[in-house]
């Protein structure tokens, strides 16, 4: 990780993905358009996590696959949140059937806390709402949603802030409940989202996980058809 502070660190990320067009979709599971979130900081994802070293996807599960790591202090967003620390595993990015799969893993480590604490998406100020960047295709992508679009095609703002808060409840990321799913203190839990497939087939993408998470860059796509163009 590199030495800018988070509020750095996360403006440069908005600053980035605000300046590309975001994919994202609407209840009916196409491609639409919206804004995106960034986190604090950014890491090659082509290089192993310290300690970790690199595995074969050929003979690894998924969940053994570690691509990158950060570790960062669990965001503040109140003086009731839990304190520790959060480590990020970007495990991989895959794409077949015409949409493309991020899956990562989340650990929540507080010394301070019981041993069987627990802590939501909510309680650690973070935001399950992965985003992908195509830096060379100048384009974000965000997972499908069930209901709602990151982006609704009206000029009524109440409309489309409606359509957007429905898209976040409803994206396919698990696990996805913020306030019911509470993350185990020392406990490592895997997580997906599915995104829209990147245009153009990129070799690399940017991933942010979630939002007030690491920014992890030049992560591998792995293509079920056989690789990128």
């Amino acid at each position: 990780m590199n030495a800018r502070t988070p509020r750095a660190r996360a403006t440069a990320a908005l600053a980035l993905v605000g300046a590309l067009f975001l994919a994202g979709c609407t209840g009916g599971g196409g491609d639409d358009g919206g804004s995106a979130a960034g986190g604090a900081g950014e890491a090659p994802a082509s290089q192993a996590a310290e300690g970790g070293g690199e595995t074969d996807p050929g003979t690894a599960s998924v969940a053994d696959q570690v691509m990158a790591e950060q570790t960062i202090a669990t965001p503040h967003g109140s003086d009731a949140a839990p304190g520790g620390e959060l480590t990020a595993t970007l495990r991989a990015v895959e794409v077949a059937d015409g949409a493309m799969t991020v899956r990562w893993a989340l650990r929540w480590d507080d010394e301070d806390a019981p041993a069987d604490a627990g802590a939501s998406w909510y309680d650690m100020s973070l935001e399950p709402s992965t985003t992908v960047t195509d830096r060379a295709g100048l384009k974000a992508y965000r997972p499908f949603c069930t209901e709602g679009a990151w982006q609704e095609d009206t000029d009524d703002s109440t409309a489309a802030a409606v359509a957007q808060i429905k898209c976040r409840e409803s994206m396919l990321v698990s696990p996805l409940e913020k306030h019911a799913f509470d993350f185990p203190n020392h406990g490592t839990i895997e997580v997906s989202a599915v995104l829209p497939a990147p245009e153009g087939k990129p070799a690399t993408v940017d991933v942010l996980p979630a939002e007030g998470l690491p920014l992890f860059t030049g992560a591998t796509v792995t293509y079920a058809d056989g690789g990128a163009e």
